[in-house]
């Protein structure tokens, strides 16, 4: 209980005994224990505006590419699919 009040009330988020990956930093982003609530009020404590713009920038621009590059997998793949299918016909 005084771990939980103390990380609450705690004005420094890195003076908490949790692990860094969970709490004070942005870079936890890529990690598999990532909390998205915790980054977002991290990101907004560290950051003025014009520095939130520009990562929603960023973000969006990354969202973009992935999307791009899952479209060509599945695409790759299906065309394998049916090459295989065609080749099993024959």
């Amino acid at each position: 209980m005084r771990h939980l009040l103390s990380s609450f009330y705690s004005p420094d988020p890195s003076s908490t005994n949790d692990s860094p990956s969970n709490h004070g930093s942005l870079d936890a982003i890529e990690t598999t224990t990532f909390n998205a609530d915790q980054y977002m009020n991290l990101l907004i404590r560290k950051s003025n505006l014009e520095a939130l713009r520009q990562r929603h920038v960023e973000m969006a621009a990354e969202i973009k590419n992935i999307d791009t590059d899952l479209q060509v997998l599945v695409y790759e793949n299906y065309n394998k699919f049916i090459s295989t299918t065609d080749a099993v016909k024959r």
